[in-house]
């Protein structure tokens, strides 16, 4: 398109011109797919591969967008609106596939709670076991890039990987109380509640409704790394995915795994600022 307008409009028109198609179509495609009707009982890989194009068409250009209006800002609040902006969107898209295009209970998408002391119970244990997975595939992963580069090299490797990300940038700059409280509602409350109602919830819901549970967890939590667009962390994500997929499965309900998927990120945030990274 735009090598076919260039010569009548010029290359900055053409240039927008195609932009704006190419926005459109990035619209377009994830909407019919939500959309389109459906005579199954239930949401599969149109509604998902919907709602990741979606997210993978927008999410990455208002991060672009927020970025480049930060000036003058600190970093706290501009991270913390994307992180708010992008776990809605999870949790609004997770809920109208299950309950308005499919007119299904909240249950549907794990949104149960039994009796709150076991509920808690099974979120301490599923976070004990999440902390464990991600130790241990940090250390996996350390290893492993030791056998090839030497274990100093891989370590720094592996700390600068996760210090590139959105949040651990923010962190050497948040020290005041309100900021730090701020933050820690972030990763232990609306990240998890997001992430949990998109990527069990409605990812795992899908994929378990047709394969068999262990291979629902592997390919759920596969997905889950991936998404996470953290190379040398990518271990560490896929057996927290693993954990919290299995939380799921077994329990019923997504509260014990959204109180792991907290727990975890409120200890890493803890370890961050007892030992923080040179």
């Amino acid at each position: 398109m735009f090598l076919d307008a260039r010569p009548r409009v010029g290359p900055a028109r053409a240039a927008a011109w195609a932009a704006a198609t190419l926005a459109a179509v990035a619209f377009a495609v994830p909407a019919y797919l939500l959309t389109r009707p459906s005579r199954a009982p239930a949401w599969g890989a149109a509604e998902i591969l919907g709602l990741t194009l979606f997210f993978a068409g927008t999410i990455p250009t208002l991060a672009t967008i927020l970025r480049g209006s930060q000036r003058g800002l600190p970093p706290l609040p501009v991270i913390g609106a994307l992180a708010v902006i992008q776990d809605a969107a999870f949790a609004a898209g997770a809920l109208y596939v299950a309950l308005v295009k499919y007119r299904l209970p909240l249950a549907s998408l794990g949104l149960t709670v039994g009796r709150w002391s076991r509920t808690l119970l099974q979120g301490a244990a599923a976070g004990a076991a999440a902390v464990a997975g991600n130790n241990l595939g940090q250390a996996a992963t350390v290893f492993v890039l030791g056998l090839w580069m030497g274990h100093r090299a891989a370590d720094a490797l592996v700390t600068r990987d996760e210090l590139r990300t959105p949040v651990f940038r923010v962190l050497g700059r948040v020290h005041q109380p309100i900021e730090l409280a701020a933050l820690a509602l972030l990763v232990g409350v609306v990240v998890p509640i997001g992430e949990e109602l998109f990527f069990r919830g409605l990812v795992f819901g899908a994929l378990r409704r047709r394969l068999h549970r262990h291979l629902a967890v592997l390919l759920s939590a596969l997905f889950f790394a991936a998404a996470h667009l953290e190379p040398a962390g990518a271990l560490s994500i896929l057996m927290l995915g693993v954990v919290l997929a299995y939380a799921y499965e077994y329990t019923g309900s997504l509260v014990p795994g959204m109180i792991a998927h907290g727990t975890n990120n409120l200890i890493a945030l803890l370890a961050f600022y007892q030992t923080p990274p040179g």
